[in-house]
């Protein structure tokens, strides 16, 4: 039984080994722990710990719900990072993950807000410099499988690796990362150095067991155990050569299927492509469908905002021909300061592009003035004041194209007033239509004001720069991968033969490549005809 004088170090410690050897007693002593007294916060603050994990150990859905309603009440007195992370894990522990088949779809939308209420916790967390690196580190490490669990798998991705970057100890980051990389080398959508890049991850994990107990517990680092040790000691990896692609790999801005290093013995860093497309349009399958155009033409664009953002870091490589007047608030003025500015907007204007690529390739309805990335999934609100999918996107999503949801989640985040990719959107809409000045000393709070400058700190902005660069990056390949889950439902659909038109590289068509070989592209990367 608990002992009401209250030592917070001991009776932590005890409810916690309940938690992993008996949850049914740790639920019945965090009831019995008495709320009265001076020590009330953090006596809630044990009861909702214990009510929230033993419940999850339980599967008592009343507990988790009272441990919630416990850190409801904790935020709205003391509202501290790590407050904010635990109502975040709370609030995902209370929804639980999504279950497979037909309900899929139905729990993602009837649990749509109280799972972006968890992201802004985990994000809000991950983002605050004061808050420790323990919080952070978990908090990218909850906000990962959130994504994952909505085919955000890039996005997934890199929440993990920011994990990582905080605490290199973070077995459970590198553990989910080691499987995602796996995952997709099975699936064929990453080169061999991701067996390597997952064997790096995999030692991580194995050598910090105790780190994964303190992040997930006794139970979860065990279970990780036989996953791990299937890999070997990945052998030394030689630094690039080129700065550039050093650059590219640390910021994971290849234009690939999915996010891995960059594999040296691959020419081309953006080899995404689309899969073979099914001709919608009889008598017209000569030449490839527009989609190819659109989607060459995104890549080409991706390319050039993320080429403005590595020259940006050289003021010396652009022109000097201009005349500044200083404004006496440590600004930066000139070319290179505008390419920085300019990446991020062509990158968060390329969200606007995936969503009228989208529209025709999955014939959504819309013409092409009434397309915004952020709106065209959803309906008007209604008289509740919902915002419901679309007849046509909710049936494609069904159908089993999931990567479309993870699209529509993402364009979420990026419109609601509150979703953690909305500064983005902010950011993209001030250097576009008024201006963005940015600052690389001294106080931007003291800067002369006006309605129409926004004023920014440099490196944070460059922060901000490449983060758009990795949702543009993302939203693309999962445009790419929800071309190809519906590619993957027509054919089974059809019957009979169906005559191919190959796509071919478009360098070997201008004639440069010369070391281009059409069977380099096994499975045909082209455009099926309609069968007879």
């Amino acid at each position: 039984m608990v002992d009401d004088s209250f030592n917070f170090g001991e009776i932590s410690a005890h409810l916690d080994h309940l938690i992993d050897t008996d949850p049914d007693e740790a639920l019945r002593q965090a009831r019995a722990l008495s709320l009265e007294g001076p020590n009330r916060l953090n006596k809630m603050q044990l009861r909702a710990a214990t009510l929230v994990n033993a419940g999850v150990q339980c599967q008592q859905q009343d507990a988790i719900d009272d441990g919630l309603a416990l850190y409801r009440e904790l935020h709205s007195q003391y509202p501290t990072a790590n407050t904010v992370f635990n109502l975040g894990t709370a609030i995902v522990s209370s929804i639980g993950y999504s279950p497979d088949g037909a309900e899929w779809l139905d729990h993602k939308e009837g649990t749509r807000h109280a799972r972006s209420e968890a992201r802004a916790c985990f994000w809000s967390v991950a983002q605050d410099a004061e808050a420790s690196a323990s919080a952070r580190t978990q908090s990218w490490t909850n906000l990962a499988n959130q994504l994952a669990d909505s085919q955000r798998w890039s996005e997934c991705h890199d929440a993990r690796l920011a994990a990582m970057a905080l605490d290199r100890k973070n077995g459970v980051a590198a553990h989910a990362a080691a499987r995602y990389l796996i995952y997709c080398y099975q699936m064929g959508l990453c080169s061999d150095l991701a067996i390597l890049e997952a064997a790096a991850y995999a030692k991580v994990a194995r050598e910090n067991r105790d780190r994964i107990i303190e992040y997930a517990g006794l139970q979860a680092a065990d279970g990780m155990l036989g996953f791990l040790n299937r890999f070997q000691e990945p052998p030394p990896r030689a630094p690039h050569s080129d700065p550039f692609i050093s650059w590219v790999e640390k910021e994971r801005l290849t234009l690939g299927p999915t996010v891995e290093l960059v594999d040296s013995e691959i020419s081309k860093l953006d080899w995404l492509r689309l899969p073979g497309i099914l001709e919608r349009e009889n008598g017209k399958g000569t030449t490839p469908p527009p989609i190819f155009a659109m989607f060459n033409q995104m890549k080409g664009d991706f390319i050039l905002a993320r080429d403005l953002a590595w020259r940006s870091r050289d003021e010396a490589g652009w022109p000097t021909s201009g005349c500044f007047d200083d404004t006496l608030d440590y600004a930066v003025y000139g070319p290179a300061t505008s390419a920085l500015i300019l990446a991020h907007r062509t990158a968060i204007d390329l969200l606007d592009k995936v969503a009228a690529a989208a529209n025709h390739y999955f014939d959504l309805g819309l013409k092409p003035h009434e397309i915004f990335f952020g709106k065209i999934w959803r309906l008007r609100p209604n008289k509740e004041g919902e915002k419901l999918l679309t007849f046509k996107v909710e049936s494609i999503v069904r159908a089993g194209v999931h990567a479309l949801y993870g699209l529509v989640e993402l364009a979420d985040d990026y419109e609601a007033r509150s979703g953690i990719l909305r500064p983005l959107k902010d950011l993209r809409n001030a250097g576009t239509h008024r201006f963005v000045v940015l600052h690389d000393l001294g106080d931007i709070t003291q800067c002369r004001q006006a309605a129409e400058v926004e004023h920014h700190d440099f490196d944070r902005f460059t922060a901000r720069a490449m983060s758009a660069l990795r949702v543009a990056r993302s939203a693309i390949q999962m445009l790419a991968l929800a071309v190809s889950e519906q590619e993957e439902l027509l054919m089974k659909s059809k019957e009979g033969l169906i005559g191919t038109l190959e796509v071919f590289d478009h360098d070997w068509i201008r004639g440069r490549d010369d070391d281009f070989e059409t069977d380099n592209f096994d499975g045909i990367d082209g455009v099926d005809q309609p069968h007879a």
